[in-house]
């Protein structure tokens, strides 16, 4: 991975969007889903999604359709990101204070798998509060209808 891509604190970036992407960039080519974090009116927190503690199923086992159990395992990979103010109280940008890059479970860098992960779809604002004429259609919807 180029080192440049390596979130370290003291970056800083113009927007709170433009630092999501970067760390998204960053998880995505080291291999893990990303949460954003709380948001404060002087920081960010972006993590990893393993972070916190999977509940485990308590109840009759033999009641027990599935066996859902959760991918949670206290990681405590995250990015802390301070807003900057200028003197009229205006937000200029967002800089990196710390940063904790070790994980506690195996990344997966392979592109064909980060690609499906939660934290790495990205949501079209069009296709969110648009209709359906704002649907796209390929090549391949018209020759299955």
């Amino acid at each position: 991975m180029d080192n440049a891509m390596v979130p370290k604190p003291g970056m800083s970036f113009k927007t709170e969007r433009e630092a999501h992407e970067f760390y998204r960039t960053y998880a995505q080519l080291a291999g893990f889903s990303i949460n954003m974090g709380n948001r404060k009116t002087y920081s960010r927190v972006m993590r990893c999604s393993r972070e916190g503690k999977g509940e485990f199923h308590k109840g009759n086992e033999d009641l027990r359709i599935r066996n859902n159990t959760s991918k949670k395992t206290h990681c405590k990979a995250q990015v802390k990101f301070k807003r900057v103010y200028n003197s009229d109280g205006k937000e200029e940008g967002m800089v990196i204070e710390w940063v904790n890059l070790f994980h506690n479970h195996i990344l997966t860098p392979k592109q064909t798998v980060t690609q499906h992960m939660r934290g790495h779809k990205s949501k079209d604002p069009e296709l969110m509060h648009g209709g359906p004429e704002y649907v796209p259609i390929t090549t391949r919807d018209i020759e299955n209808r």
